[in-house]
């Protein structure tokens, strides 16, 4: 094939209507003057399109700039059509050898009549140039009329065309055979290939030659499809696999990685590029995993124990099935690798209410109150340690998450732990975690509260309660930012904010011997210190509205007013549970409400309808004992206004669950 120019003599077309279409030449000629059909000449799939052109205005003797796109619009089309030109390039190529560089034109045009390809020689390109049959031309019927590429598109099928069949003149010495190339999947025409050329008249195997090529073509774009599809399919396999947290590896019949995810990869320090067919014996990290593929594909029905799988100091929970076919037999074993610290995350995440105070949290009027907001700020704007002193119900942990959620580590975890509700034998593996079989019962391994609160900030409440021995390793983790599972061996990093709260003295409890002078310098870089609520009673009306609020989505009442009865009562009383006990009284109160007021009525029974006077005179052991039979009664209230549901008693008393199962335990006894 000829790519360059070269000198030519003067070119002519080769087909001459006048000489070898004189008849047809004539009926064009009465139809574009008179508008007569000559039935015995022109066929009737013809006759129609003449019709059609001449309804659109197509000019019969010149080529019309409407039908002409400009050379950046061209080829934008020509990039748009680029995967039908790259499937038909080769089969458009080799019909054209074939023809032995003949005067044969190959053309390619896409569904709307542009030209994407056009192999001829030099001298007919030119030639066709000069006539005005450019690239870019439209050969649709709006554009030139009757034409090989309307008519095939129109009659959806094969055609051959003639000559004077053309609506334009200018196409008359052109003759070809034209065929549809459809998209297997939707059946629309995607495309026509045409052969034209002077010997096309006599030589009638060639629309079995063309329509050939365009099967050829649509057989290549079936196939690119499901190349495509098969693609896709991988990709979005691959895609969904790797957005699940779990390590997934499927392993073949004969031991080879054949796909896993991101998540494995990680567990397993696989490169990416290492998993092509490579056998899982063979990497020394997964001789476990080995050993349980193993099993599988030689006891397909047994049943495989949960395993714990250790790389790199991560710990994996392993869970393996074997992938059967239709007819039951064992194609392969999918593994599923479950990070430890990832499952504990989340049974914590859906067992432990979430952090939901925020500074807006923090109500009252008081000085204090403003300053302690003001400390809270400048502290969540930091890493810094931070303890919390208080009497028990001041809003310890209320402050502690409202600084959790106003700094930087908000999204991650919020992670509580009593030191005063864990027994001193469990405290270290409760913070810590241990491995396992670091000591008997200890089964599984267990994430402790440290690591699950790595990002986020760890909350160590009453930690005055805390053993004088978990002081010192607490005092380590926090100094170095690692920590080490009981029964562990390696030390790994934790990055954790802590705050600390506590009910007691700690300077007291350091004078003593009880509190460690190290551990309390090294978290006393912020100290916020909570008023008990008897010396801020001015709060109690903004305290008890923002109450009743909290309260009000539980009860399904409306509370419109609080009499000023109410709020003097509340007043008088000293309020040695503090804002807890407030609540609780408030939580009373609208449990025995029946209108919208609440009133000084509903608090008879609370307190028990003592007088307040004579309460606040008692002496200290028999305040804490009146104290306690009011606690505990309050509790068991609320268990029963909650139908036994003890996590959300806790929530309505403001304590956590732990608090209220040591409670209850009191109670029993």
């Amino acid at each position: 094939m000829k790519t360059h120019e070269e000198d030519f003599e003067p070119y002519s077309w080769d087909f001459d209507p006048a000489k070898q279409q004189p008849a047809l030449l004539n009926a064009w000629r009465d139809f574009i003057e008179r508008g007569k059909i000559n039935s015995d000449i022109v066929r009737n799939c013809i006759a129609d399109s003449w019709r059609r052109s001449q309804e659109y205005g197509v000019d019969p003797n010149r080529i019309q700039i409407r039908g002409q796109l400009d050379p950046e619009s061209y080829r934008r089309r020509i990039a748009n059509n680029g995967q039908l030109i790259n499937l038909a390039s080769p089969i458009i190529e080799n019909l054209f050898e074939s023809l032995g560089g003949s005067r044969y034109i190959v053309s390619l045009y896409d569904s709307d009549g542009y030209h994407l390809m056009r192999l001829a020689q030099p001298e007919d390109l030119r030639f066709r140039e000069k006539q005005g049959l450019r690239m870019g031309l439209c050969f649709d019927e709006h554009s030139l009329g009757t034409t090989g590429f309307s008519l095939a598109k129109q009659m959806k099928r094969s055609v051959r065309m003639t000559g004077c069949e053309h609506y334009n003149s200018i196409l008359h010495h052109i003759n070809g055979v034209y065929a549809p190339i459809f998209n297997p999947r939707t059946e629309n025409i995607t495309g026509v290939i045409a052969v034209g050329g002077k010997v096309l008249v006599e030589y009638p195997q060639a629309e079995s030659i063309v329509v050939a090529a365009s099967t050829a073509i649509e057989n290549l774009i079936e196939l690119d499809q499901a190349k495509r599809e098969m693609v896709i399919y991988s990709e979005s396999l691959q895609i969904a696999i790797d957005s699940l947290e779990d390590g997934v590896v499927i392993v073949g019949q004969d031991g080879r990685i054949r796909e896993m995810n991101s998540a494995a990869q990680k567990a397993i320090s696989l490169d990416y590029y290492q998993n092509q067919s490579i056998y899982l014996s063979e990497l020394s990290q997964c001789r476990l995993l080995s050993e349980i593929v193993t099993h599988i594909l030689e006891r397909p029905d047994t049943q495989i124990p949960r395993s714990e799988y250790q790389n790199k100091g991560q710990t994996f929970l392993v869970t393996a099935k074997s992938i059967r076919r239709k007819n039951q037999s064992v194609q392969g074993v999918l593994i599923q690798l479950k990070n430890i610290k990832t499952l504990s995350r989340m049974l914590h995440d859906m067992t432990v209410e979430q952090p939901r105070y925020t500074l807006d949290s923090i109500i009252g009027l008081d000085q204090s109150i403003g300053e302690i907001k003001n400390l809270a700020q400048i502290a969540a704007r930091t890493d810094a340690s931070v303890i919390i002193e208080g009497e028990s119900g001041t809003g310890k942990e209320l402050v502690a998450q409202a600084i959790h959620n106003a700094g930087h580590r908000k999204k991650s975890p919020f992670v509580e732990v009593n030191c005063a509700a864990i027994p001193s034998e469990l405290i270290e593996s409760t913070i810590f975690g241990h491995i396992k079989g670091a000591f008997t019962g200890a089964v599984r391994t267990h994430i402790g509260k440290f690591e699950l609160a790595h990002k986020g900030t760890l909350f160590l409440d009453e930690i005055g309660d805390m053993p004088k021995t978990m002081q010192a390793k607490i005092l380590k983790a926090i100094e170095e930012g690692k920590i080490e599972r009981v029964g562990g061996e390696t030390p790994f990093s934790v990055d954790v904010r802590i705050v600390a709260a506590t009910n007691q003295n700690l300077i007291q409890l350091m004078q003593q011997g009880k509190f460690r002078e190290d551990l309390f310098f090294r978290l006393n870089v912020f100290r916020i210190v909570i008023p008990p609520l008897r010396q801020r009673k001015d709060d109690i009306p903004a305290l008890t509205w923002s109450i009743v609020e909290e309260f009000l989505p539980l009860f399904e009442k409306n509370v419109s007013k609080i009499s000023t009865p109410y709020l003097n009562r509340l007043r008088d009383h000293d309020w040695p549970g503090n804002v807890r006990e407030l609540r609780n009284a408030i939580q009373f109160s609208m449990a025995r409400l029946t209108g919208d007021t609440l009133k000084v009525e509903h608090l008879d029974h609370f307190f028990q309808m003592q007088n307040f006077e004579k309460r606040s005179n008692l002496a200290g052991s028999e305040k804490q004992e009146k104290l306690a039979e009011v606690t505990n009664q309050l509790i068991l209230n609320a268990i029963e206004l909650h139908r036994g549901d003890k996590a959300k008693a806790a929530r309505s008393l403001g304590i956590s669950r732990a608090t209220l199962y040591r409670k209850l335990k009191a109670i029993e006894k």
